[in-house]
């Protein structure tokens, strides 16, 4: 009995650390963040942005308009 509780929390450590905890690297200022991450495509290539950055690119983007 012991050993299926064990090899049922071995089973659970490693499907968990499979889904992570949603961390990412910013491209552009280059931190590892959690939460909510943004695709955007910049001439041509896909990048992945934080929300802080994203935020500034959409504040930037409304300063210019």
């Amino acid at each position: 009995m012991k050993r299926k509780v064990i090899a049922a929390l071995l089973a659970t450590v490693t499907i968990l650390s499979f889904t992570g905890c949603g961390k990412f690297t910013c491209d552009m200022c280059g931190e590892e963040k959690s939460g909510k991450k943004y695709q955007e495509e910049l001439f041509g290539e896909t990048i992945t942005l934080c929300n802080d950055c994203y935020k500034g690119l959409e504040d930037l983007a409304d300063m210019l308009d």
